[in-house]
């Protein structure tokens, strides 16, 4: 257009991909996609797109508060660099043929020649332009390669949607074959959609009353506002949940849409809205070479692109695979990933990925996305990776559930319950369509679960989610754990773990009900298959497991006053060393979400006291060999509450006065994140410091940690201050650190340093080492002293009155809000598990649920980093 700074494009060189967009660029009144930026080319032209929403899709930088918490837990940029740097997802990948992609991980038969003749094709191979790299293509105005001629080449533009609807026809004629040649497709069918710029779906509409001529609102849900991250695209199942939450009609496309006329025809029937509840297959498209998380050149030396931008587009595609695991019941996930006219197929499970080599898509009716897909609407429910013992719950089933929660055994329980189903009490139905409630058949219960209470970001390993879950039958409410286990007789499961506690008649901790191995249609383990080709050390696959605890509890930070937190560590601290001395048991993970507050009783009946949870990295004591280092280091616990001389000194074996040392740490970080301590103006910075992994140091491989932890040990005074108006809590710190510190003054620094901590020079072997004997001397050796600490402060030392011996002023009863609340250093506000305390992948905007009060104590108005933990398995 004369005049105009809009770039100019080519007529299109056939109606396929490669066809340009529109001079003048239509806007869809819809949302972007809420991880897209605009960007030039290398020549200095800006990227044809169409419409302005199509843009690449590379995560913005975001704003101070960005992260908000891990509560309401960040998506985008925050979530990706977590999944593709410090998940060490990269290290869980790798690349096979496309022969043995099929063979091994995508079962079935490949379509005979007739129902290949029914698939459509993107373009003849010839018709694909040489790819220079740049988003470009470069072509004669007849369609020619360039090369044939001396005419000017003109730039084609190459545009993600275009790209995905053309990989939707693909999809729709592979279905329409099978349905009409056979053999018969399995139930339900699938189609294809493009969902890059149209919202996550639009949620279910609330009952309103409105005047004749009113014009209807458009549905208010919180949890699914309009920019969302989300795929360019998805495979999901033909059903009424597709239908009604997921397909966008021709009718409402025409009427709500802006894009050109010419680009409604071209989308029609294949537009819809991401619903990562039913997304089979996610898909992602780009079309700039440097913004594509893998390689796609002939020539290649790695398939991941090793490069900033590489990065972030590997973290995209993760957490688009983390959400669909952890909205549904998912043994393993396929993506698919598009370079332009290039795919790779990925396929994801509890171990690892395995990808691909890149492949043409564009090249005929053969090529192995019309593979894929036609094997796809061939496989069973449970070969696409859905876990068969969870099926959909019917209405009147979620119905019990609701009536069960208006009059529960206690208010805790009632609230959790409208939280799992999205319950909007006021509407009478769900404000979220995005967790829809399962029933689970465990041990000839029927339980009805909905949204996961906590889910671990992690893609591989463990991977717990913890879920509130009532018996149907019995009318009652307990807790699921589901999560993956090590397939190894060296690891014990954790039903056994509760076992051998109840043999020994433990206190405080929660009673197993019920435990299984999860099985297929086959009667076998569900179990990963991608171990073996993804870790080259540890061979080790892992297999779905859930157990249910009787106990449904409140998270310790639900604590009523500092008072009352000294009495549940108490609480835990009995269960602890009934443990080990009763059963010979480490618990070895002694972290805030392990220590958890069972509540009974309603009104002014209401009982509280402190359970001890989460055994599944518990060791026996005969499993612990004396003098042997850990072959794995830095693997024991949760990195904010273990002991300071664990993390200055990895190789030291892990003894029952580490654990001890985490009750001090869980009172510590209390203070700190529920009391204005002298710590306030600078909290991020302190919290980073001390519990944090922020200053570590690597030494051949191995992360050494906790120097302010340590000298917080060693100092004469406790590290923090809470002011003159609160004695009562100055002297129960003060009496702490008379524990912890006499016991750091007994303790050779210099020996644990040549025994324990890796040294630059050479790698340290794993023969066993002279071990420095515990020898109950120094105070942390057991539980006595600490435990009189926790028992005169909480309360339980009477006098001979009967009356409390220590006195707390009412006003000292006062427990501020939550210092880390809106920042990424809050944690999860219940988890009833330690190894999901980041539930990245679920309640993107549950802030928007409740009044959000801002928060500014000094630096905490900045991005804070999040917590880290580590939980895995000494192997």
């Amino acid at each position: 257009m004369p005049g105009s700074n809009r770039p100019s494009f080519p007529s299109a060189v056939y109606d396929g991909v490669f066809q340009a967009s529109p001079a003048s660029d239509p806007v869809i009144d819809t949302s972007t996609r809420a991880d897209d930026t605009s960007s030039q080319s290398s020549t200095g032209t800006k990227r044809a797109h169409s419409p302005a929403n199509d843009v690449k899709s590379t995560p913005p930088k975001l704003g101070p508060n960005g992260l908000k918490n891990a509560v309401d837990p960040p998506h985008g940029k925050a979530i990706r660099d977590s999944l593709s740097q410090k998940d060490e997802m990269p290290t869980k990948m790798n690349e096979v043929s496309i022969d043995d992609m099929f063979k091994i991980y995508i079962p079935g038969d490949d379509p005979s020649p007739e129902a290949q003749s029914e698939f459509v094709s993107v373009a003849l191979e010839s018709d694909v332009a040489e790819d220079s790299g740049n988003g470009t293509a470069d072509t004669r105005n007849d369609g020619k390669s360039a090369g044939a001629t001396k005419s000017k080449p003109k730039a084609v533009s190459w545009v993600e949607w275009r790209c995905m609807i053309e990989i939707c026809k693909i999809s729709d004629s592979v279905v329409g074959a099978a349905q009409s040649v056979g053999p018969k497709p399995s139930e339900p069918l699938f189609k294809t959609y493009d969902t890059s710029n149209w919202p996550t779906q639009a949620g279910i509409k609330p009952k309103e009353k409105r005047k004749r001529d009113e014009e209807a609102t458009e549905p208010e849900d919180p949890e699914e506002g309009k920019r969302r991250t989300k795929p360019d695209g998805g495979v999901y199942a033909v059903n009424s949940r597709t239908e009604q939450f997921v397909a966008i009609s021709d009718a409402t496309l025409e009427k709500k849409s802006r894009i050109s006329d010419a680009d409604k025809k071209v989308r029609a029937g294949f537009v819809g809205h991401c619903s990562w509840a039913d997304l089979v297959v996610p898909i992602e498209v780009k079309v700039e070479r440097s913004l594509a998380a893998f390689t796609f050149a002939d020539k290649r030396d790695h398939f991941l692109l090793n490069t900033d931008n590489g990065t972030k587009g590997l973290g995209q595609i993760l957490e688009y695979v983390g959400q669909v695991f952890t909205h549904q019941h998912r043994m393993h996930v396929y993506a698919l990933y598009v370079f332009r006219h290039q795919a790779r197929i990925l396929y994801f499970d509890r171990s690892g990925c395995i990808l691909s080599e890149p492949f043409q898509y564009a090249t005929g009716i053969d090529t192995p996305l019309h593979r894929f897909f036609w094997r796809l609407v061939h496989m069973s429910n449970e070969q696409r990776g859905y876990d068969r013992t969870a099926v959909l719950a019917s209405e009147d089933e979620v119905k019990q559930m609701v009536e069960y929660a208006q009059d529960p055994p206690t208010d805790y329980i009632g609230e959790q319950i409208y939280h799992a189903l999205s319950w909007d009490s006021e509407n009478g139905a769900p404000r979220s369509t995005q967790w829809p409630a399962y029933k689970v058949t465990m041990a000839n219960r029927t339980l009805l679960i909905a949204r996961p209470m906590a889910s671990a970001k992690s893609l591989h390993g463990r991977c717990t989610r913890g879920y509130l879950a009532y018996d149907l039958k019995e009318r009652t409410v307990s807790f699921l754990k589901d999560f993956w286990r090590p397939d190894s007789p060296r690891i014990t499961a954790e039903h056994e773990v509760y076992k051998r506690l109840a043999a020994h008649k433990v206190s405080n901790i929660a009673t197993c009900e019920d435990s299984e191995d999860v099985s297929d249609s086959h009667g076998q383990w569900q179990v990963t298959k991608t171990h073996g080709a993804v870790d080259h050390r540890f061979h080790l696959p892992y297999g779905h497991y859930r157990i249910r605890l009787r106990e449904f509890c409140r998270p310790l930070i639900d604590f009523k006053d500092f008072r009352e937190l000294a009495a549940l560590l108490y609480d835990a601290m009995i269960a602890h060393e009934e443990a080990w001395f009763r059963a010979a048991i480490l618990h070895r993970d002694i972290s805030i979400n392990n220590i958890l507050i069972l509540e009974e009783g309603k009104g002014k009946r209401v009982t509280r006291k402190g359970l001890l949870n989460d055994w599944d990295l518990s060791k026996y004591k005969e499993q612990m060999g004396d003098g042997t280092a850990p072959r794995r280091p830095n693997l024991t616990g949760t990195w904010y509450f273990r002991s300071a001389l664990s993390l200055q000194f990895p190789y030291k074996p892990y003894r029952i006065s580490d654990d001890i040392e985490s009750f001090v740490h869980v009172y510590h970080y209390c203070v700190y994140r529920f009391h204005i301590t002298n710590a306030v103006n600078s909290l991020a910075h302190t919290i980073n410091g001390i519990y944090g992994n922020v200053e570590t140091d690597v030494v051949n491989g191995v992360t050494i940690g906790g120097d302010r932890k340590l000298n917080n040990m060693e100092i004469s005074r406790p590290p923090m201050r809470v002011g003159a108006d609160y004695p009562t809590l100055a002297d129960c710190l003060m009496a702490l650190h008379e524990v912890y510190n006499s016991h750091y003054k007994a303790i050779d620094l210099t020996l644990y340093e040549r025994l324990y901590r890796p040294t630059r020079s050479k790698k340290r072997n794993m023969r066993p080492v002279p071990e420095i004997i515990e020898d109950n001397t120094k105070p942390l050796d057991t539980h006595t002293k600490l435990k009189d600490v926790f028992a005169l402060y909480g309360g339980r030392v009477k006098d001979e009155l009967g009356n409390p011996s220590i006195v707390w002023e009412e006003d000292e009863l006062q427990k501020t809000e939550d210092l880390f609340e809106h920042t990424s250093l809050a944690e999860r506000k219940n988890a009833q598990l330690s190894s999901a305390i980041h539930e990245d992948f679920e309640d993107e905007e549950r802030q928007a649920e409740r009044p959000v009060k801002r928060l500014k104590v000094g630096s905490m108005s900045a991005t804070l980093p999040s917590i880290l933990e580590s939980h895995h398995e000494e192997q």
